[in-house]
């Protein structure tokens, strides 16, 4: 492959996993990054500018806030040629709402922070057929990716891109109540974070629920403590976070359709 200009807007937490991921790649990428905030410089080889003075070739990633995609588009839509390929990450940003302004093929990730490390998976939907300037091959470095209709991003943004604040937020709660059960905090805090490293080990192709049958016993503790979740109602506690932040992308959506 040919040497490829990778332009990166927004280099905040998933724009920064982005740069590490692709060059971690060892791809003949050239990556160029913008972002407002001039301290970014120092945390990387490569200079952050603070505006596109134009983009002819190769692939623009978005990784901008929702709500400043009216400010990019009218601040850069002459500075970017059609040949370029443009790609967002942003979550409730449908391409039917890009495609208004640009007639560039688009892509549209929903990845997570993991991609830093080129073990992330990456769900995306694009409005073309080819892979236009070997784009996924590039994607495939960073982790395993998969397509899906347009459609279903607003539950895929809800699972995958806020799953592991889920996960993180639910590793924090166990502290917290191992903490009120007597341990100490760094110590609960420790064991807990090994806990959360043992998981991959124990991940197969199984089911999920056929993972938990492994690993209850009979009337054991495992087991009273699913009892418990199921007379709380975890179920309809995860449902209603997935509702919340399914239709909290839609919201965006439309606010943005509407602007």
């Amino acid at each position: 492959m040919e040497n490829l200009d990778v332009h990166i807007v927004g280099i905040g937490n998933l724009g920064s996993s982005l740069v590490s991921g692709l060059n971690n790649a060892n791809k003949d990428l050239s990556l160029y990054l913008y972002d407002q905030n001039p301290k970014l410089s120092s945390l990387y080889d490569l200079p952050v500018n603070n505006e596109i003075d134009s983009i002819n070739t190769g692939v623009l990633i978005l990784c901008i806030k929702p709500k400043d995609i009216q400010d990019f588009i009218k601040a850069n839509i002459n500075k970017i040629s059609e040949d370029v390929l443009i790609c967002t990450v942003l979550a409730g940003v449908e391409i039917k709402y890009l495609e208004q302004y640009f007639a560039n093929r688009i892509i549209r990730l929903m990845p997570n922070l993991s991609i830093k490390n080129n073990s992330g998976f990456i769900p995306y939907t694009k409005n073309y057929n080819e892979d236009y300037l070997s784009f996924l091959s590039i994607l495939n470095e960073l982790g395993e990716t998969s397509e899906y209709e347009e459609s279903l991003f607003h539950v895929i943004t809800a699972i995958y891109g806020s799953g592991p604040a889920w996960y993180f937020e639910l590793s924090a709660k166990i502290v917290d109540a191992a903490t009120s059960s007597g341990l100490d905090n760094s110590e609960a805090d420790k064991i807990v974070r090994e806990l959360v490293k043992s998981l991959p080990s124990l991940l197969s192709n199984d089911e999920f629920t056929k993972t938990v049958d492994k690993i209850k016993s009979p009337n054991g503790t495992t087991e009273a403590g699913l009892n418990s979740l199921e007379n709380d109602s975890f179920d309809k506690i995860i449902l209603n976070a997935i509702n919340s932040a399914t239709n909290r992308s839609k919201t965006i959506s439309q606010e943005i359709a509407n602007d």
